[in-house]
């Protein structure tokens, strides 16, 4: 069935509405009557589109993992095996644009892990490509003796955690959220993450 115009919109409300009350409630907290009213539509109309809530939180956050995506000299960096020195600021700057242009990105995720069953497949299918090339860019730099032997995974989560982390916690602790200047976050984090693994 070919979906009207007008149809995509309203799906598009919905799924707008339901993120931003994901976002403030949480899986759990969110009721899919009052996503309808967020969006101006009645409760059968969100189920004509969206079976499940479950179906909606992962429609939702599906729109937000879409843009996460690796730039296209990022890729052929770590596909050429370029020096660590020039890769690894690279993807520091990718993990830290991310957070600064989606930060409601982490807390779909955590909110993911934390209340929805088989987010590991939501993990695995928008975030498992992402990490994949960079682990496997470390694979191939500790073989080629450009970075000392480590666990791959350790190096790739830790540079996540680290610049989401720092977001998290500023917010959590200082109570607005963290303006930082994304050039300058990232070099700090790049200098050190290019010792680490060096």
């Amino acid at each position: 069935m070919c979906k009207t115009a007008s149809t995509s919109i309203t799906e598009v409300r919905i799924v707008e509405a339901s993120l931003q009350l994901f976002l403030r409630q949480g899986y759990k907290g969110t009721s899919t009557r009052e996503i309808a009213n967020l969006a101006d539509v009645s409760e059968a109309t969100v189920f004509r589109y969206f079976a499940r809530k479950a179906d909606l939180f992962w429609a939702a956050a599906e729109s937000r993992l879409n843009r996460l995506k690796l730039g296209r000299e990022l890729q052929n960096g770590l596909a050429k095996d370029g020096d660590p020195g020039l890769i690894v600021p690279m993807i520091v700057g990718f993990l830290v644009d991310a957070m600064m242009q989606q930060p409601q990105l982490m807390r779909l995720l955590y909110v993911a892990a934390f209340e929805l069953p088989g987010s590991e497949r939501m993990f695995r299918e928008h975030l498992g490509p992402i990490f994949d090339a960079l682990n496997a860019y470390f694979v191939r730099c500790a073989a080629k003796g450009m970075t000392h032997d480590f666990e791959p995974t350790i190096a790739t989560l830790g540079m996540a955690a680290a610049v989401s982390t720092h977001y998290a916690l500023h917010h959590m602790f200082a109570g607005n959220v963290l303006s930082w200047n994304g050039e300058e976050t990232a070099q700090a984090y790049a200098r050190f993450w290019v010792k680490a693994v060096r």
